[in-house]
């Protein structure tokens, strides 16, 4: 199974209260929550209902992008890894089987590199994309907790506990149980960095448009997230193995 690094736990929340230009072309007009939103939006917005790889991956590589901006090389190399991983095999596979994440992965299943009862290759795309979206659940339930006015350590450490716990071992849940116990700023300094904003200008006009722009981009993960699990389940792709 793919080892995430000891700061992939962490990314997400970088990306999020970095300064960002431009994502797939929108201006930072915004807050940088609400550019992630509309870069995760079209994932799922279609009539159909199913993941769109094509727009999933997009938006993976958006936060990849960000990451090298941000210095964090480390982490960025590894998320790309995981990317290339699900786009080496949406490049190969026919087009009437990768439009959707279900029908890519289900064949990749049937080429039988895995093994019985969800043991997933690590070089697969189904492993780079399990890890990339237990990454986004780790960070859909903290943020929940957050907008429901918990403190941001105590709600990193629950989501941590839900959502990656269950599949490290014992260095790894020790290590990163630390991290996230001193990593996370008070909730006021934390939303001013979710909203690129300086402490002296963050006040609470301030605070509810961070508020307003990360309820959006939680209620798109949501879904999303929540349609992901349910392909992996119902293919037996699901490697609950520890790392």
């Amino acid at each position: 199974m793919n080892r995430i690094h000891t700061t992939f736990a962490i990314g997400l929340l970088l990306i999020i209260a970095t300064p960002v230009r431009s994502l797939r072309g929108v201006q930072q007009s915004k807050t940088p929550a609400s550019s992630l939103a509309h870069s995760f939006e079209p994932v799922l917005a279609n009539e159909e209902k199913y993941l769109n790889v094509a727009e999933l991956l997009d938006a993976c590589w958006d936060f990849s992008s960000v990451l090298y901006k941000i210095g964090h090389t480390t982490l960025a190399r590894d998320f790309d890894n995981n990317i290339r991983k699900a786009e080496a095999l949406y490049n190969s596979a026919p087009s009437n089987q990768r439009q959707s994440l279900s029908s890519l992965l289900l064949l990749e299943r049937e080429s039988g590199i895995h093994g019985p009862n969800g043991q997933l290759q690590d070089y697969s795309a189904a492993t780079g994309l399990l890890w990339i979206r237990r990454y986004l659940e780790f960070h859909l339930d903290m943020y929940t907790a957050i907008l429901a006015s918990s403190d941001p350590t105590a709600a990193a450490i629950d989501a941590y506990k839900t959502q990656i716990e269950p599949f490290h071992g014992w260095a790894l849940r020790k290590l990163f149980t630390v991290r996230l116990s001193t990593m996370m700023p008070p909730r006021e300094d934390l939303l001013a960095m979710l909203g690129n904003f300086q402490p002296q200008d963050f006040g609470q006009k301030e605070e509810q448009m961070v508020l307003k722009d990360l309820s959006e981009l939680v209620s798109i993960w949501r879904p999303i997230v929540m349609q992901w699990r349910s392909t992996y389940e119902d293919l037996d792709l699901e490697d609950i193995r520890r790392v």
